[in-house]
C-alpha cells in the first residue's frame, strides 16, 4: 500500500536522489575554502585530504552494495542510501576534530556508493519501454546536484554557519528515505524484457567476451570524458584568447555553460534511445567524438568553444544510450552487481585520467598531443562497439512483477 498523494513510480525519489549523492559529496571541498581553514587550525590541503576515504569508498563501495541489491532488496538499499548519507552527513556537521571529519566523511562516501549501481538499475528495470528517457531526466539532476553544490554550501554557511551546510540536507535526506521506504514498502513493479534476458543468456563464454567488450568501452570512453571535464578549464584558459580579460571568473562561466549544454544534451540522447537500436546509435553518436577533438587538437577561440560543446554533448548525452546497451547485455538478477563493477572501474579510470592531463601539458606546453591521445581511445571505444553481438530492434515486454521489501 503507497502514501495517497504521492508518486508512484521511483522516478522522481531517485531523481532528487541523484542530485543529492553528486551534491553532497562535494559539500565538504565548498565548506572547507569557506570556514573550516581558520576555525580548524589546519591548512587547505590537510583538510581537504580529510574527504579521501569518502572518494575512495565512493568507488569501491559500488560494487558491494550492487551485490546487496541483488541479493537483498533494491528498494532496502535505496532507502538506507537515503537514511544513510543523511546521517553520516548530519555527523560531518557535529564534527569537532580532523578524525572525527575524517570518519564521518568517509562514511557518507561509503552510503554514497550505493546510489549509481542501485539508482541507476532500477530505473533501468522500472522504465519499460521508456528507459532512455528516465535515464536522461535522471542525469540532468545528476548533473544539477554537482552544480548547485557550493551554493547550497555556500548559501547556509554564510546564513547559519558552515555546520548547517551538512546538518540541513542531512534532515532532508533521511526524510526523504522515510518517504521512501513508506511509499514502497510493499514493492516495486519491474519489466523483464524478453529481448534482454535473450541478449544476456548466451551461454558463459559469450558473456565473459561482452563484459570485457563494455569493460574496454568503459574505461576508454571513461578516460576521454575525465580527461576533458578535467582539463577544460586550462584548455581554454590556454587556447581562448578573448577568455584573458575575464580571469577565473571568465574561465568558469564559459566551463559552466559548456558543461550544462552538455548535461542537457542528455534529454536528446534519451530520447533517441527509445527510438532506435541501441548499437547503430551509440556507433552515429559516439562516431563524431574522434573527428571532434582531431579538429581540437588544432582549434583554438570560437572554433574551439564549439568543438568542446559537441565533445562533451557527446560523451555527456550519450550516457542514456551506453547506460541502456549496457543493461541488455546483463541478465535482470545481476544488473545492480554488474553497474556497481562498471561505476568503480570508471571512478578507477579518474585516477589515470588526471595526472594525464597535466604530465601532457608540462611536457609538451600545449594539448595538442593531449587531444589526439584522446582520439585514439576514442577509437578504441567504437572499435569495442563494433564488436558487441547485434539484435534485431524491438522489445517485447513480459508483465511485470514485484519485487518485494522484507518485512520490518
Amino acid at each position: 500500500m503507497s502514501l495517497p498523494g504521492m508518486p508512484r513510480h521511483p522516478l522522481p525519489y531517485l531523481c532528487v536522489g541523484h542530485s543529492i549523492d553528486h551534491m553532497f559529496m562535494l559539500l565538504y571541498p565548498t565548506v572547507v575554502v569557506l570556514a573550516l581553514e581558520s576555525e580548524m587550525g589546519r591548512s587547505y590541503g590537510e583538510l581537504l585530504a580529510l574527504s579521501t576515504g569518502g572518494f575512495v569508498m565512493f568507488g569501491l563501495g559500488a560494487p558491494l552494495a550492487g551485490w546487496l541489491a541483488d541479493r537483498w532488496s533494491a528498494t532496502g538499499m535505496i532507502t538506507l542510501f537515503f537514511v544513510g548519507i543523511g546521517a553520516s552527513t548530519i555527523l560531518t556537521g557535529f564534527a569537532d576534530s580532523p578524525v572525527m571529519l575524517f570518519v564521518s566523511l568517509t562514511l557518507m562516501g561509503l552510503f554514497a556508493a550505493i546510489y549509481h549501481p542501485v539508482g541507476i538499475s532500477m530505473i533501468l528495470q522500472t522504465a519499460g519501454d521508456k528507459r532512455g528517457r528516465y535515464l536522461g531526466i535522471n542525469g540532468v539532476f545528476g548533473s544539477a546536484g554537482m552544480g548547485i553544490a557550493a551554493l547550497v554550501a555556500g548559501g547556509l554557511t554564510a546564513w547559519l554557519g558552515w555546520r548547517s551546510a551538512f546538518i540541513i540536507p542531512g534532515i532532508v535526506s533521511i526524510l526523504l528515505g522515510v518517504l521512501f521506504a513508506l511509499q514502497f514498502r510493499g514493492g516495486i513493479e519491474v519489466t523483464v524484457r524478453k529481448k534482454d534476458v535473450e541478449e544476456a543468456e548466451g551461454g558463459l563464454p559469450g558473456f565473459v567476451r561482452v563484459m570485457i567488450i563494455l569493460s574496454v568501452i568503459t574505461v576508454a570512453a571513461g578516460m576521454v570524458f575525465q580527461a576533458l571535464t578535467v582539463g577544460l578549464p586550462k584548455i581554454l584558459d590556454h587556447r581562448v584568447g578573448f577568455l584573458e580579460g575575464g580571469g577565473a571568473f571568465g574561465v568558469g562561466a564559459a566551463v559552466t555553460a559548456i558543461m550544462l549544454i552538455g548535461g542537457a544534451a542528455q534529454l536528446l540522447g534519451g530520447y533517441l534511445a527509445d527510438r532506435f537500436p541501441l548499437k547503430t546509435l551509440f556507433l552515429a553518436v559516439y562516431g563524431m567524438m574522434a573527428p571532434a577533438l582531431l579538429l581540437a587538437s588544432l582549434a583554438a577561440d570560437g572554433a574551439l568553444i564549439v568543438l568542446l560543446i559537441l565533445a562533451v554533448a557527446i560523451t555527456v548525452g550519450n550516457q542514456p544510450v551506453s547506460d541502456s546497451l549496457f543493461a541488455r547485455y546483463v541478465p535482470p538478477k545481476w544488473l545492480s552487481t554488474a553497474f556497481g563493477f562498471r561505476f568503480a572501474l570508471s571512478l578507477t579510470v579518474s585516477a589515470v585520467a588526471i595526472p594525464t592531463v597535466g604530465l601532457v601539458f608540462d611536457w609538451s606546453g600545449d594539448f595538442f598531443w593531449l587531444f589526439m591521445l584522446l582520439a585514439s581511445f576514442a577509437g578504441a571505444v567504437m572499435a569495442a562497439i563494433a564488436m558487441l553481438p547485434s539484435r534485431t530492434p524491438g522489445d517485447a515486454v513480459r508483465p511485470a512483477k514485484p519485487i518485494a521489501v522484507p518485512a520490518e
